[in-house]
């Protein structure tokens, strides 16, 4: 009875998630849009199954802005200012990064920013904003204003030379956190949080600015270098996650390959698959006591054994329709950072019987 006690235990345990690409990805990008993040663990690995490619993440994002690094596009709306794309390096090594300069004759604030009816929010949620911004020429300040969240808005300014969150607009009250934090070569991640106060629609801008608080600038032409920015529904900033035409959600700070597969290109509503999300306790001892697995007819399969460090622990072939089957001695084999099926090749259905183990020896 107890043996049977642990077979329940194991294919309780054992639950798989999928869902889909939502994006086309390339062989060395390490995000993966997905069509829904439910359930996803970043404690074990998923697989790509039309690439049988198992890749590990150490973050699960959104971005509900688009275009979140092309601020020229007409997806932002550009008052006072004008943006040159491709102008930098930006934090992730690309020349991606682009220039927001106050333009010609003006001297309030160059501000760009997404229209009304591209943001909302739900009342009681919490909110974060952010961007990667560097100074420039004549300026040293960022502002990140929204008009979403907290009745008339709020703002908060960010001093782009020393790296300090600077003035908050005075129309903002209570209720907002601002954080700035160097991502290295003079690039810093600004974010602000709040907490909205109504369900509503708005605006979010990252504005230019000469000063501290400062409502006007000379007329110089002064600008800062933006990338990257990023509205979800998080208390603090998720791992960036770029977005083109559409808001995305996603697999982020991804390493791909995992397990001697090869990174691999892979189209918008391909499979991908997390077996299993959970395992009790992820870093449990688990003692492993016998398999089975049935292939799908379409040829020879084979399933993959991991840890819970993405160490591959073994790999079983079975021939084309061979349904395998293998129960080990009572004592079975002890993996000290648990097992877990990280990949399978033409196999319809397996069972994993394992139990907890509880003993000395284990390093």
């Amino acid at each position: 009875m107890g043996y049977k006690t642990d077979v329940q235990a194991s294919r309780s345990a054992l639950q798989s998630v999928d869902t889909t690409l939502s994006a086309d990805i390339t062989a060395t990008q390490n995000y993966i849009p997905v069509a829904s993040t439910t359930n996803f663990s970043t404690s074990v690995v998923a697989e790509i199954e039309t690439t049988n490619e198992v890749v590990s993440f150490t973050d699960i994002s959104e971005n509900n802005f688009q275009q979140s690094q092309t601020f020229d596009n007409g997806y932002w709306q550009k008052l006072r200012s004008t943006v040159t794309a491709d102008a930098t390096t930006a934090p992730d090594g690309t020349t991606t990064a682009e220039q927001l300069t106050q333009a010609s004759g003006q001297t309030s604030n160059g501000l760009i920013q997404v229209s009304g009816a591209g943001l909302s929010v739900t009342n009681t949620k919490t909110y974060t904003i952010s961007i990667f911004a560097k100074k420039g020429t004549n300026r040293n300040y960022l502002m990140i204003k929204e008009t979403m969240g907290r009745g008339t808005g709020s703002s908060q300014w960010f001093n782009l030379n020393t790296g300090a969150v600077a003035s908050v607009s005075p129309s903002v009250g209570s209720g907002l956190t601002s954080t700035i934090s160097s991502v290295g070569d003079g690039w810093f991640r600004c974010s602000i949080k709040f907490t909205a106060d109504a369900t509503r629609t708005g605006q979010c801008g990252f504005i230019v600015s000469e000063n501290d608080g400062n409502t006007s600038n000379t007329d110089d032409q002064g600008f800062i270098y933006i990338w990257g920015a990023q509205f979800e529904e998080a208390s603090t900033a998720s791992t960036y996650l770029p977005t083109t035409s559409s808001v995305l959600v996603g697999l982020t700070d991804v390493t791909r390959g995992v397990n001697g597969t090869t990174a691999a290109s892979a189209s918008s509503g391909d499979s991908i698959q997390q077996l299993p999300y959970a395992l009790l306790n992820l870093d449990m001892p688990v003692r492993l006591k016998g398999l089975s697995i049935s292939p799908d007819g379409t040829g020879a399969g084979r399933l993959t054994l991991c840890d819970n460090n993405g160490d591959t622990l073994c790999d079983i072939d079975i021939p084309d329709g061979k349904i395998y089957t293998l129960f080990l001695p009572e004592e079975g084999i002890v993996f000290p950072n648990g097992v877990f099926v990280s990949n399978t090749i033409n196999v319809t259905g397996y069972t994993v019987f394992t139990s907890k183990y509880s003993g000395p020896n284990l390093t």
